[in-house]
C-alpha cells in the first residue's frame, strides 16, 4: 500500500493527476455568477412591481441570487475537487433549465420571447447539459473508482472514505 496517501485540498489549487473535469469549468461557473448576480440585481430594480404575481421582482431576482449561488457552490466544488460537485452541478442544471422555462412560458411581448428563446438557446440550456454531464461524469468516476478503492482496503463510513487502517503494517 506505499504512496497511496490520501489529502483533502487545502484550498483552491490545481491537484495532481487528471482532472475529472476540465480546469476551464470552475473559472467558468465563478464568471457566470459575476455576470448573474448584477442581472439579477437589475431585474429587481426594473421589473414591474405587479405582474399578475404578488412579489414579481423579489420572485425573478430571488431565483437568480439562487442560480447565482447554486454556480458559485457549484465552481468551488469543482475547484476543490469536492465530493459535493457531482450534486452542485445537478442543483445548478435543474436550476438553469427552470429559468429557461419560466423566462420562455412568462414573456408576455414578442420581443420579450424572442429575448428569452435566446438566452435558453444560446446560455441557460447548454450551461445546463454542461452541469448534467458533469454531474454524471463526476458519478460514473466514483462508481469505477470505488471498487479499486475497496481492494486496496479504504472503505466508506459515514458519507467518507476512510484510508486502510495502517497500524498492523511494518
Amino acid at each position: 500500500m506505499r504512496g497511496l496517501q490520501l489529502r483533502a485540498p487545502a484550498a483552491i489549487r490545481p491537484g495532481h493527476g487528471r482532472w475529472l473535469l476540465p480546469p476551464w469549468i470552475a473559472p467558468a461557473f465563478l464568471i457566470c455568477a459575476v455576470v448573474l448576480l448584477p442581472w439579477a440585481t437589475f431585474l429587481i430594480v426594473t421589473l414591474p412591481r405587479n405582474y399578475t404575481a404578488n412579489h414579481w421582482r423579489v420572485a425573478w431576482g430571488g431565483f437568480d441570487i439562487g442560480l447565482g449561488v447554486a454556480m458559485v457552490a457549484t465552481a468551488l466544488a469543482v475547484a476543490r475537487r469536492s465530493p459535493f460537485a457531482e450534486v452542485a452541478a445537478a442543483v445548478t442544471g435543474t436550476l438553469l433549465v427552470c429559468d429557461a422555462w419560466f423566462d420562455v412560458v412568462t414573456a408576455r411581448t414578442t420581443s420579450e420571447l424572442v429575448q428569452a428563446g435566446l438566452e435558453a438557446a444560446l446560455v441557460e440550456i447548454p450551461l445546463a447539459i454542461l452541469c448534467f454531464w458533469m454531474a454524471s461524469n463526476l458519478a460514473r468516476a466514483v462508481e469505477v473508482a470505488l471498487p479499486f478503492l475497496r481492494k486496496a482496503g479504504f472503505r466508506v463510513e459515514g458519507h467518507r472514505l476512510v484510508p486502510p487502517d495502517d497500524s498492523g503494517a511494518s
